[in-house]
């Protein structure tokens, strides 16, 4: 454990934090792809920047950030028009594009903090939850799990030739 998590403090990120927020990134999921037999870079290259830069300031997305202190520990992604229809009658969505937390943090509140913040957002738009999760990624399974998602049966191509699995969270 690190901090205590009632220091994660959750903004929307800032136009000035894409550089911060691609670092962040790119060292999480270098571990947790490592973990998974597949390397990535742990270091993002311009164009990794320049993505992040873009996402932040992206209408379509809402990016928020964990911070402790004056450091950034964590951010989320989703989908910023709220929630969205489905096929199925009187169903609504919110997609969880991503949640990284800064490595040396895992285990100590952050992502249970920004996960709460997005479990509040699809519950006020009575939405269900949705993201895709890296099969090989079982620390990031158990997690989702115990925050109360459930597996839905969906699948798509992944890295590694590994699928990314479907999960959702009802309202």
């Amino acid at each position: 454990m690190t901090e205590p998590t009632q220091a994660v403090r959750i903004r929307d990120a800032a136009p000035g934090d894409g550089d911060a927020l691609a670092e962040l990134h790119a060292r999480s999921r270098a571990v947790y792809y490592g973990a998974g037999g597949h390397d990535v870079a742990a270091v993002p290259d311009e164009e990794y920047r320049e993505t992040w830069r873009k996402m932040v300031v992206d209408s379509r997305l809402a990016v928020l950030v964990a911070v402790l202190g004056d450091d950034i520990v964590g951010v989320i992604t989703l989908d910023a028009n709220g929630a969205f229809p489905t096929n199925a009658p009187h169903e609504t969505r919110v997609r969880l594009v991503g949640i990284f937390v800064e490595p040396g943090r895992w285990s100590s509140g952050v992502g249970s903090a920004l996960m709460g913040r997005f479990v509040s957002i699809a519950r006020q738009a009575d939405a269900v939850g949705e993201v895709d999760v890296w099969e090989r990624n079982s620390r990031a399974i158990r997690f989702y799990e115990r925050h109360g998602w459930t597996r839905d049966g969906t699948s798509r191509p992944g890295p590694a030739g590994v699928d990314y699995v479907g999960f959702v969270h009802l309202p």
